[in-house]
């Protein structure tokens, strides 16, 4: 990293040779040179020595928030599996934000490793891990707790492969742009719902603890980018913050919260009939009512067979 004391050290050496780029051999050295040359080497030491530990500190601090928000960030769906395993019913889970993370935390541990990076490297392999968990649990669930050995074996292989292609065969800067590319897919995927929300003012489809912390993690990954100085890492964490915050917006003025108005933003999504407005409305009321019952007919259960509801 470049220190931010290097430049006026060098203005300083400029200064004590009264040239701009320093004095020439063939000229006569001023009186007292030496002197003051030795007086700023013995100030730029500690300077130096300052800089480091305060950009050491820092780093660590940022490393530190950072891995705590990203590890939060992986989490915040886990209530939302473990409730549809105990429904038995994966309508609500957001399968393509689980498989576009999964992507994006490939290509994340990939770039970890070509850069040697502990805090890109192992957060991303902990967000994989949330991620196969979230898979296996709507596999459990559409597949009736069937066909293990071969969902197994596919995320082995297409996990494995695809790592050594992106660390080992893939150059670094085409690596950063699949980054990119995958970052704006994952976190603009939510946005897909943006017109059934902006018509009913209902922010159901996007969930607000996914959406804030992924505010969270990518301002804190912005932060941590602009201390190591790394373009691949700040433009998806940009990007992303953006996107996210824009969701943050939507729930607000779906709640009455935000002090402005979004539903010029329909202009984009054309006009809607009543009818198809209706329908809509209908079977928001209809979905809310089979959840109410799926609930009361598993608390059912549970207080019949204690020891069922435990397991």
């Amino acid at each position: 990293m470049k220190l931010p004391s290097d430049s006026w050290i060098k203005a300083a050496v400029a200064w004590s040779s009264n040239a701009p780029g320093g004095a020439s051999p063939k000229q006569a050295a001023p009186p007292g040179l030496a002197l003051r040359r030795a007086v700023l080497a013995l100030i730029a030491a500690p300077l130096r020595l300052v800089d480091a530990v305060l950009t050491f500190v820092a780093l660590s601090f940022a490393a530190s928030i950072l891995w705590v928000v990203a590890y939060l960030c992986q989490v915040t769906p886990a209530p939302m599996v473990i409730q549809a395993v105990r429904r038995m019913s994966a309508q609500n889970l957001p399968l393509a934000v689980f498989k576009s993370q999964a992507i994006c935390n490939v290509l994340g541990i990939s770039y970890g490793l070509q850069i040697h990076n502990a805090a890109v490297l192992f957060t991303n392999m902990f967000g994989l891990a949330c991620q196969i968990t979230f898979l296996a649990g709507n596999h459990y669930i559409r597949n009736a707790n069937q066909d293990w050995l071969w969902f197994s074996t596919k995320f082995a292989v297409v996990l494995n492969a695809s790592i050594y292609f992106f660390a080992r065969v893939l150059p670094i800067n085409l690596l950063g742009q699949a980054i990119t590319i995958f970052n704006i897919i994952l976190y603009s995927s939510p946005l897909m719902q943006l017109g059934g929300a902006l018509r009913l003012r209902n922010s159901s489809s996007f969930p607000l603890g996914m959406t804030s912390m992924s505010v969270a993690n990518n301002a804190s990954w912005t932060v941590y980018a602009l201390l190591i100085e790394d373009i691949v890492v700040l433009l998806p964490s940009i990007l992303g913050y953006e996107l996210s915050f824009f969701q943050v917006l939507v729930i607000m003025w779906c709640r009455g919260s935000l002090p402005f108005d979004l539903s010029y933003l329909l202009i984009f999504y054309g006009k809607r009939r009543e009818s198809s407005g209706s329908e809509a409305e209908e079977d928001t009321e209809q979905q809310l009512q089979a959840d109410e019952d799926t609930d009361s007919i598993v608390e059912e259960v549970e207080l019949a067979d204690p020891m069922k509801a435990l397991l």
